[in-house]
C-alpha cells in the first residue's frame, strides 16, 4: 500500500523543475542578500531575483541559476548549521499560471463584434 502511494506521489509531481542540488545551496549559502531574523537564533537566508541575475551566480551555477532563487535556507546561528530548505519553486509555477490566464482574457475572438456605445 505504501509503495501505490509512493508510486502515485511521483507520477503526481512536476518534473520540468530541476532539483536542488549542492551548488545551489552552497550558492545560497555564500551568496544571500535576503536575511531574515526568525528569531531563536535562526535566520531566513535568500538570493532575491536581481541577484541571480548577476554573473557570478550565473557563472557558479549556469542553468540552475535562476532556480536558486526559489531555495530559502533555514540556519540555525547557534549550531551553525541549515535546520531546513525551503523550496518553493511550486509557488513560481502556481504564479506563473495565473498571470498566464490572465492574458489568455486578452486573446479572445471578439474582435469581430461591433463595438457597442452609450448614447446620452
Amino acid at each position: 500500500m505504501t509503495r501505490l502511494l509512493a508510486q502515485a506521489r511521483l507520477l503526481a509531481q512536476d518534473w520540468h523543475v530541476a532539483p536542488v542540488n549542492a551548488a545551489m545551496i552552497s550558492a545560497v549559502l555564500d551568496f544571500a542578500d535576503i536575511h531574515r531574523d526568525l528569531g531563536g537564533g535562526r535566520t531566513l537566508m535568500r538570493l532575491s531575483p536581481e541577484r541571480v541575475l548577476r554573473a557570478d551566480i550565473i557563472l557558479l551555477l549556469g542553468r540552475d541559476a535562476e532556480r536558486a532563487a526559489d531555495i530559502g535556507l533555514v540556519w540555525n546561528d547557534r549550531e551553525d548549521q541549515i535546520v531546513r530548505i525551503i523550496d518553493d519553486a511550486a509557488l513560481r509555477a502556481s504564479r506563473q499560471e495565473a498571470w498566464e490566464e490572465a492574458f489568455d482574457l486578452f486573446d479572445a475572438d471578439d474582435r469581430d463584434q461591433a463595438p457597442q456605445r452609450l448614447c446620452a
